[in-house]
């Protein structure tokens, strides 16, 4: 990556109980309900399924969150830290105000879904899919997201900043200005009109250039 490549987007922070509050070790959630104003640390909610549920104002510490389904879910203002969420669901919801941080996302699945002023930092995990999804102001920082599937998603305007995005599918996807700068990119999968209106560094596009030209069968030799 070129060291003049800075990618910037800002986003709304999210309203958060503050820091040293109380700490709850579990919770007890039901259907169609809500919740907030609450910290979750040092928790398991691993294989719990909910549906319509609504949670704003809320940390969650070193929670484990394996199978944790939610159907059709509101979720604003919270952090996720230390968390693991492989093979989380939580399809055809609206996540507004998001930080999930420094957690493991194997397998997690956010499919048509809405999300707004998102942060995804220092994440790893492989087969995410988020396809269908709608991304507004979202920023993918320092992740490992190889095999991802973000395919039909719209993704304009959001950055993907030093991310490993190796194998990741985008066929179908929105992304004018969305902004790839110093991410890793290689095994690409997308249509080349796909990319019309992206942010590339040299190298990428450098990159891009000799990966359709051999899709496309072109020789391309470096000697005269």
């Amino acid at each position: 990556m070129a060291r003049d490549a800075k990618p910037k987007l800002t986003l709304k922070l999210p309203s958060l109980p503050p820091v040293g509050c109380d700490a709850l070790g579990e919770i007890v959630f039901v259907d169609d309900a809500d919740y907030g104003d609450f910290v979750l640390s040092r928790a398991s909610l691993i294989g719990q399924a909910f549906s319509l549920l609504v949670i704003e104002r809320a940390r969650f510490e070193n929670v484990r969150c394996n199978s944790f389904i939610l159907n059709k879910p509101r979720l604003a203002d919270l952090r996720l830290e230390n968390c693991d969420l492989s093979n989380a669901q939580w399809c055809e919801g609206k996540l507004s105000r998001i930080e999930i941080v420094d957690s493991k996302m194997t397998g997690f699945r956010a499919v048509d879904s809405e999300l707004s002023d998102c942060l995804f930092q220092n994440c790893s995990g492989e087969l995410m899919q988020f396809h269908g999804s709608v991304f507004k102001k979202c920023l993918f920082k320092n992740c490992q997201f190889k095999t991802a599937d973000f395919r039909f998603c719209n993704l304009e305007g959001c950055v993907f900043l030093d991310c490993d995005l190796h194998d990741v599918e985008y066929y179908d996807a929105k992304l004018s200005g969305t902004d790839f700068r110093g991410s890793y990119m290689a095994g690409l999968k997308v249509h080349p009109g796909d990319l019309q209106g992206v942010v590339l560094d040299g190298d990428q596009a450098s990159f891009l250039g000799r990966y359709f030209a051999n899709l496309l069968g072109v020789d391309v030799r470096e000697d005269v």
